[in-house]
């Protein structure tokens, strides 16, 4: 309580100063005030447009307020043109250079005689956009993952690897996953496609951002809508799979105010097999085979719901909160056959029996932002709060039974199990952050921050097993855990940047501070309790920018993962003679992470990003396997025992090229290319190879207002510390078409994984066996899904309107 205190305290000190201070890297905000030149007073309802200034193309547009005030959030950094007209003002036009916060100031009107006529805005966003610190996925530009989840999303995304079970990895790395910037204890399958608005893929991140995950952050931004008036979207559907899903979005914007509702159903079905088929060698040299098949499904059936309320208390001062929850079940069943084999893979005894398993969940999440700007051009003072509540109920259901080639039971060998699962268990996790930008001089800036991050997980399980004797089930201890867990970070930084010329610096250090708690009630002197020291993140980042568009940068950032709370439990999960449990032992991994990238832009109609990167990793993560005896039921069973370990250390070199090319007006394709050279040495075990990983997205618009997407990607095999994975592949295939004259009726058909590919094998070696796992889930998919735009934009809905009311339909949902 008195670091929470204490960091409370802190947090409290830094606002403090801030606020004194003033007497307040990514995308870009513009604001400003309309004034009567004549009169001085405000503006209200005007037409304001951000412009290219390339070709003088529509970026985005919106209305002045009530008090004049207009503000363009999430500018993408570049050169604009200003573009303001009204009925009976002249039109005005500023050049403006979008780089962090930018105010323009009050523009004075000057009124004319002549009217002008309504004009219409319409913007549309690129589906992707590069930085030189970060890459930007609009998915709002992609029709693949409609109707799915986080999971299928990030598997359109640049960079981005998931496997069959949802792990996301980038550069062959563990990345830290945020939501809108911040922890959650939501899944990826739990977050629906359609609530998403953009991705960002941060490799090396600078001291303002967390030092968890050794290949950077992926950021998952919901969608966030700030139009005047109200709008909405309703969206359906169905599957081959007989899956389904729908949705509705709804969003009021009127003055100071507004508000959001969203609703998300999901009924996901997945129909799974899996083979593990293994060679054993006992002490005598002597060997047998055995086949382990499992066939069922997977289960994932949720809903999502959102509120959300922001208050522009005026240009310099926003204030928001949002409540989500969300609820479902993940359901997993199965048939369960093992073939017993002798040397000449001979089948001599076979089991047979179901492995299922039942997981209900629900899930609270509160957000409450701040944000304060000052007159000082890129001066801001930003604080915020999350906190995550998620309780679940674990059930599972577990039989094997053995038989003889004349089909008769037979335990000679091998007893019955039949056992059952009871547990529930709920996590907390809350956040707290703020931090201070003051731009010192035109050149140069200083940012600072606090942040804590605190969770606590219990969990509890019984598990009751048949005592084939009596008939009665028992408790089984060595299968059962009754957990509690908590880990507090936390954090500060300091970060500097400048300018001289076209040469650019920026120096960062971060300081991270952890607590870790963990005690197995059900298990004597079963506790741990790690303080860990105080560490230093430092992160350097220099860059040149040349003429003709093109930038170089060199940039060194140290980078933390830290075991997940089920990586240290210690409980056991027992499945057909594996085993796997968590490391209460397990120490943070640490890594010294380099990357050089050099950035072309050719008139924004090709792009190039290209980097070269080496990470050296020590106390690497990584999983280990070996032979061993566990006791269950009162019996003695050899398994494979999984379960994860600190390697030595872990290093990789690599290379990544990006090319975003319009080819034509209509038709962009997006190519990535990742290439590495990796080893790690764990337990005395060396292994090493080269390793490459490919995905591009082709968007095609056609004739009829059509879009045509495909997307394709390829990962080379693995490296692991005693095997490999094997490499996999898989396409997908998308068109939309919009129908009526305002194109706000959308119908999408696709189909994912095209060639029925995506699949997961690997070959681990222990000293005693060898082992190849396939698991396969039906991931070739046709989906259907239709969606209504609808809204209209009006800054005076609820206001009675006099002479022009300054909006208009906007049934297309894109309106400025």
């Amino acid at each position: 309580m008195k670091k929470i205190l204490l960091l409370i305290g802190s947090f409290c000190c830094l606002f403090i100063t801030a606020a004194f201070a003033q007497s307040g890297g990514g995308q870009a905000t513009i604001v400003g005030k309309l004034l009567d030149d004549q009169s001085g007073k405000p503006v209200e309802y005007a037409s304001v447009a951000l412009l290219k200034a390339t070709d003088s193309s529509i970026v985005t547009g919106m209305l002045s307020q009530g008090n004049g005030d207009f503000s363009f959030q999430a500018v993408a950094p570049g050169q604009y043109i200003l573009k303001i007209y009204f009925i009976g003002f002249r039109d005005f036009y500023k050049d403006v250079t979008a780089k962090g916060r930018v105010d323009v100031g009050n523009i004075r009107l000057k009124t004319t005689a002549t009217a002008l006529k309504g004009v219409e805005v319409v913007g549309e966003k690129p589906a992707f956009t590069m930085q030189i610190d970060k890459r930007v996925f609009n998915v709002e530009k992609n029709i693949a993952s409609t109707g799915g989840t986080a999971v299928d999303v990030l598997k359109q995304v640049p960079s981005v690897n998931v496997d069959i079970d949802g792990n996301v990895s980038v550069r062959n790395g563990s990345p830290t996953i945020f939501i809108d910037g911040r922890p959650s204890t939501l899944t990826l399958e739990q977050i629906p496609a359609d609530a998403i608005a953009s991705v960002e893929v941060v490799t090396n991140p600078s001291a303002k951002y967390d030092a968890e995950g050794m290949s950077g952050i992926l950021n998952i931004m919901l969608k966030k809508n700030k139009k005047m008036g109200f709008n909405g979207l309703v969206q359906g559907g169905y599957t081959s799979n007989k899956s389904s899903n729908a949705g509705v979005d709804l969003n009021l914007r009127q003055g100071k105010v507004g508000f959001s509702l969203s609703y998300n159903l999901r009924d996901r079905k997945f129909p799974m097999k899996q083979r593990m088929s293994r060679k054993n060698t006992d002490d005598n040299g002597g060997i047998s085979y055995q086949d382990q098949f499992q066939e069922g499904d997977y289960g994932r059936r949720f809903q999502n719901g959102r509120i959300g309320f922001d208050w522009y208390i005026d240009n310099r001062n926003t204030f928001n909160i949002s409540q989500g929850i969300t609820a479902g079940d993940f359901n997993n069943t199965s048939d369960l056959r093992i073939n017993e084999m002798d040397e000449h893979r001979s089948v001599y005894q076979y089991g047979l029996g179901y492995n299922n398993t039942y997981h209900n969940f629900r899930n609270y999440s509160t957000q409450v932002g701040y944000r304060r700007t000052f007159q000082k051009e890129g001066q801001e003072l930003t604080a915020d709060f999350t906190y995550n509540r998620s309780n679940n109920k674990n059930n599972s259901d577990y039989k094997l039974q053995y038989y003889d080639l004349n089909d008769q039971e037979d335990n000679s060998l091998f007893q019955p199990e039949q056992r059952y699962g009871r547990g529930d268990g709920n996590t907390s996790y809350y956040t707290g952050q703020i931090d201070f930008v003051n731009p010192l001089n035109e050149a140069s800036k200083f940012e600072a921050g606090l942040r804590i991050n605190a969770r606590k997980f219990n969990n509890k399980l019984n598990t009751m097993g048949k005592n084939f004797e009596t008939g009665d089930f028992e408790f089984d201890s060595s299968l059962s855990n009754n957990y509690h867990y908590t880990e507090q970070i936390n954090a500060a930084y300091v970060n500097y940047a400048g300018t001289i010329g076209n040469f650019g610096y920026q120096a960062g250090l971060r300081a991270e501070q952890s607590f870790y708690e963990g005690e197995m009630v059900n298990v004597k002197d079963a506790a741990y309790s790690i303080d860990y020291p105080i560490s230093l993140f430092p992160s350097v980042f220099i860059s040149q920018k040349f003429k003709g568009n093109h930038e170089m940068q060199l940039n060194y950032t140290r980078r933390i993962r830290r075991p997940w709370f089920r990586d240290l439990l210690p409980n056991l999960q027992y499945s057909a003679n594996s085993a796997s449990r968590g490391n209460p032992e397990l120490q943070p991994e640490f890594t010294n992470s380099f990357e050089l990238s050099y950035l072309k832009d050719f008139d924004g109609k090709f792009n190039v990003l290209a980097s070269v990167y080496f990470r050296n990793t020590n106390n690497a993560i990584t999983d280990f396997y070996v032979d061993t005896t566990l006791n269950l039921d009162g019996q003695d069973r050899k398994v494979v025992l999984s379960y994860p370990i600190n390697a030595d250390q872990r290093n990789t070199f690599g290379a990544e090229l990006t090319l975003r090319n319009q080819i034509t007006k209509g038709w962009d394709i997006t190519t990535n290319l990742n290439i590495a050279q990796t080893s790690i040495d764990a337990e005395g075990l060396n292994n090493n190879g080269f390793i490459w990983f490919g995905k591009i997205n082709s968007n095609t618009k056609l004739p009829w207002s059509m879009v045509l997407q495909v997307t394709g990607e390829y990962e080379s095999r693995r490296i692991q510390p005693q095997g490999e994975d094997a490499p996999e592949y898989q396409i997908d295939l998308a068109i939309k078409k919009d129908f009526f004259q305002k194109k706000n009726f959308t119908v999408s058909l696709g189909v994912n994984d095209i060639f029925n590919t995506d699949r997961d094998l690997r070959w681990t070696n222990t000293s005693f066996s060898e082992t190849e796992r396939y698991r396969k889930r039906v991931s070739r998919e046709l989906r259907l899904n239709v969606s209504w735009r609808f809204g209209k934009v009006d800054a005076q809905l609820f206001k009675k309107r006099r002479g022009n009311d300054g909006g208009g339909d906007m049934g297309d949902g894109d309106g400025f």
